[in-house]
């Protein structure tokens, strides 16, 4: 069994490689990265620093210059196993918290299968996305983290589309008839495969949706050769008690940092 602090090094490895993989722009530092695909963008992070020894003065230099050139905030992700000296550092930057991120994770044994148990409504159907469904994944998958109404970025759809077509990735959407009606992403990198990025339209939510969009993924990825699953949520959210209910438990809290 793994401890929690093997699962939470082998995500944050994981997250390193993925944003390399899509992001337009990004350098490696201090064991991490940090990524740019345009204002305002999910994808402007630095994420993995600090786990592989002490983050140097130097270092943050690098990352400040980094997002300075660009016009935009400094946002980070941090494990709760980065280095210590890491933490006063970035306070006397005047790095500030703004939230808490729990990861939660399961093992996917090699004798479960992890889409026993699924009930749909009647008319529901849950496959993975192809080539030209891509542009509809995106909208119905980050539909959930917008105000209704608001439409994606540019720069969002950009880099959400460059990681549908990442061969690593799972996409799956939830159907009733014509109608997409909830997605949701995975990318296997390994022996570890993350959820991410699941939606479900208003008028289809408490149905069981969400729950039959997880176990299609673990199924895929499990078929892939993953053994350990991990998704992200803020404390107490829906994901939270969804995934909680096929197996996951909350291995650790990741801190989330900015300095304007």
């Amino acid at each position: 069994m793994r401890t929690a602090e093997d699962i939470s090094r082998l995500e944050e490895a994981r997250q390193v490689q993925g944003f390399a993989s899509i992001a337009p722009e990004s350098i490696r530092v201090a064991g991490g990265i940090a990524c740019f695909a345009g204002p305002g963008s999910w994808c402007n992070v630095v994420i993995g620093i600090g786990l592989a020894g002490p983050v140097t003065a130097e270092d943050l230099d690098r990352i400040e210059a980094f997002y300075e050139g660009r016009g935009v905030p400094i946002r980070m992700e941090l494990s709760p196993y980065v280095d210590p000296g890491l933490l006063p550092i970035l306070a006397a930057r005047k790095f500030v918290l703004t939230r808490f991120e729990n990861l939660l994770a399961r093992e996917l044994p090699a004798d479960e299968d992890p889409i026993a148990g699924t009930a749909l409504p009647a008319g529901i159907v849950v496959r993975k996305v192809s080539p030209d469904e891509e542009e509809r994944f995106v909208e119905v998958s980050s539909s959930g983290f917008r105000p209704e109404g608001t439409p994606m970025s540019e720069a969002d759809r950009d880099v959400s589309l460059r990681m549908v077509r990442n061969p690593r990735s799972i996409s799956v959407m939830a159907w009733a008839g014509d109608e997409a009606v909830g997605a949701g992403s995975a990318e296997v990198r390994g022996e570890v495969v993350a959820l991410y990025g699941t939606s479900v339209l208003p008028a289809w939510r408490r149905r069981g949706i969400q729950q039959a969009l997880i176990r299609a993924r673990l199924a895929e990825a499990r078929a892939r050769g993953a053994t350990v699953a991990t998704i992200g949520s803020m404390p107490g959210e829906p994901t939270e008690r969804n995934v909680q209910r096929v197996g996951f438990r909350v291995v650790c809290t990741r801190v989330h940092l900015e300095r304007p």
